[in-house]
């Protein structure tokens, strides 16, 4: 980075490359706006100890637009570094029941090793999985018939998710696992956002399968068959189910 990049105007702090603004990057031009905006909140803090006449009315307004682009560019950087996870088979979000999180080193050229996750078989609960999709998809059994059956064999249930204990069977901790199409082996991203669900195409999928497999492609679309499931061929090839 060049010398100047550094240096500090000592009458209104704001980097020596923000009067350049006009020839560099996007990224670069709302940083600059980005500073000019909190050098604006920091002076209206100090005058509104110290007010001096009508300087308060001649100082740059706060943008909203600003705010909106910078927070713009920091979702867009989040959700490509994500996708990038997935992609790679890297697990992102809360552990799936029927699995455990292992970490794992990685370290890309040019760039300091960092942590990542990677699913593995919990063999107790991905049991317990396996029996769901198969009381659902052969024996039709409804979610309230198997929620009965997992809780009087005493079968261990989620743990919530507020404590971190274990908590009981519910249709919803049913529905969450015959939903999830990462018993397939496969990693998925952006299934809901806000709450809501995202349609199939915009969904994130992994290359390839990322972590063992507790359930076909068959048996998946198998037990949802009821709603609109993937079908086999859907999980195969990576699209969303």
């Amino acid at each position: 980075m060049p010398a100047n990049t550094q240096r500090v105007d000592p009458d209104d702090e704001v980097p020596r490359w923000a009067a350049t603004a006009g020839r560099t990057s996007p990224a670069q031009r709302l940083a600059v706006r980005t500073t000019q905006l909190f050098r604006s909140q920091r002076r209206r803090r100090t005058d509104l100890r110290n007010p001096v006449g009508d300087e308060l009315n001649t100082l740059p307004p706060v943008y909203p637009q600003t705010l909106r682009d910078y927070h713009a560019v920091n979702l867009t950087q989040a959700r490509r570094a994500s996708e990038d996870l997935v992609r790679a088979g890297f697990n992102t979000g809360a552990v799936p029941y029927g699995y455990r999180s292992q970490r794992a080193r990685i370290a890309l050229q040019g760039q300091r090793p960092r942590w990542r996750t990677r699913l593995v078989i919990e063999p107790v609960e991905a049991a317990v999985v396996k029996m769901v999709f198969m009381w659902r998809g052969m024996e039709r059994l409804a979610l309230e018939d198997i929620r009965k059956r997992l809780t009087e064999s005493r079968y261990p249930p989620p743990l919530n998710h507020d404590t971190g204990q274990p908590g009981v069977w519910t249709s919803t901790a049913l529905r969450a696992i015959l939903h999830n199409p990462k018993y397939t082996g496969y990693q998925v991203w952006g299934r809901s956002h806000h709450g809501r669900q995202v349609p199939r195409d915009q969904w994130v999928w992994s290359s390839e399968r990322a972590h063992p497999p507790l359930i076909t492609a068959e048996e998946f679309a198998t037990a949802n068959s009821h709603s609109s499931a993937t079908t086999p061929s859907d999980v195969r090839h990576g699209r969303a189910a």
